[in-house]
């Protein structure tokens, strides 16, 4: 029933007819197995944890010579030794659907995420405030248009609706966030691709926060070698923050001591830079990358945070069945308005890891994770360590055309 569900819905996204359309269903099981210390990476009142996870999910797909859709399902069943209370059912769908017209193409991508903010804001931000569940709905139609062989232009907008359960004295606010962008490429050679791209942000929270961001990023690509690929961009942004302060105004009646509040309306905006970069070099038995960026992000309470990220990542293949994969990563999260200076903070994170390929269908990861997060206005820090073995079985590839 779920597999029919899954087909149906990605039918309906991508607007394929049933004349020759040819679906791809790969199902996946996993069971991992480990245990955590400071699960909710505090300075204080730690918890540790011995922990089990379950983790049913699909990767789907189906195509037309016109149109076609992907998509993945994924749930997440984690259960704590120390405190059911801890535990957690997680849910990802994603769908992504395209149309091919004469010089164009239409595509529209969807999203549903339940989880909880531990992983998905230390993923997207370096940002730990506190362990709250998190439900995100976004939806980003695009438009892209081939002006020529070598020249296009793609238009899109992303919508995105935040709501977090629970959250009262954690620092997340529900927020909703509207951004549009437009961008001009252009293929200069074999080995080069150059592109311009203007966009803006509009974010609105529960506490009435309202933010603009407006970015203007240019840069380029190039393939060195067949081993070797390398990416540049840079460029500006202007930010606008807007919220209400509220601050008591002193008034003394005899020898007494009254406060009484002032509510002013607060707006301030700045100016600065954005950039991404990569670089990525392909061994014989292996993979080699680095990247860094800085950007703006609003996936914390809608307001903006300046977020730079530098990530290295490797893979190497001993055999065909054993290889490992090391991953480091580094944030550095600020704000430059008054209502967020809090979150003013440095993020690392080490990542070893091994996989054995044993069977056909089935293989066994082991994994080792650190993080640690210092703070701007305190000296204390917040380290986690876990360690996991990952089973997972991999059911061969389910195709149908008709």
């Amino acid at each position: 029933m779920l597999r029919k569900s899954i087909f149906l819905l990605v039918l309906a996204g991508s607007g394929a007819g049933a004349n020759a359309a040819e679906w791809k269903f790969d199902p996946n099981l996993s069971l991992r197995a480990g245990y955590i210390d400071n699960l909710r990476l505090t300075t204080v009142d730690e918890v540790s944890s011995a922990e089990a996870t379950l983790t049913p999910s699909a990767a789907f797909s189906v195509a037309t010579p016109t149109s076609g859709a992907s998509g993945k399902l994924r749930f997440d069943f984690h259960r704590y030794e120390e405190d059911s209370d801890l535990d957690e059912n997680n849910t990802l769908f994603r769908l992504g659907t395209y149309h091919n017209l004469e010089r164009a193409r239409l595509g529209l991508d969807l999203a549903y995420i339940s989880d909880t903010t531990l992983d998905s804001q230390l993923e997207e931000t370096g940002l730990a405030l506190e362990r709250v569940r998190r439900d995100r709905l976004s939806a980003a139609p695009s438009w892209t248009w081939l002006l020529s062989e070598r020249t296009s232009l793609r238009a899109s907008y992303n919508y995105n609706n935040v709501d977090y359960k629970n959250s009262a004295g954690t620092g997340f606010v529900d927020y909703t966030l509207n951004n549009a962008s437009a961008s001009l490429s252009r293929v200069l050679s074999e080995r080069a691709s150059a592109s311009v791209t203007l966009s803006g942000t509009l974010t609105d929270n529960e506490n009435n926060v309202r933010s603009t961001n407006g970015n203007l990023q240019a840069g380029f690509s190039y393939r060195f070698s067949d081993t070797l690929l390398s990416s540049a961009y840079a460029g500006v942004r202007h930010t606008q923050v807007e919220y209400s302060s509220t601050s008591l105004i002193p008034i003394y009646s005899g020898t007494t001591f009254i406060g009484f509040p002032l509510t002013q309306d607060v707006s301030n905006s700045d100016w600065g830079g954005t950039f991404s970069a990569s670089l990525t070099k392909t061994f014989l038995r292996g993979e080699s990358s680095f990247s860094a960026s800085r950007d703006i992000s609003n996936s914390v309470n809608g307001a903006p945070i300046e977020v730079n990220r530098a990530n290295w990542d490797n893979t190497y293949r001993f055999s065909e069945t054993f290889s490992g994969a090391l991953g480091l990563a580094y944030y550095h999260s600020k704000s430059s308005n008054a209502i967020g200076q809090n979150l003013d903070r440095n993020y690392y994170q080490i990542k070893p890891e091994f996989i054995w390929k044993f069977q056909r269908f089935w293989d066994l990861t082991g994994s080792y994770l650190y993080r640690k997060q210092t703070f701007d206005t305190t000296s204390d820090d917040a380290v986690q360590n876990a360690a996991y073995l990952t089973l997972s079985y991999h059911w061969p590839r389910i195709a149908i055309s008709r």
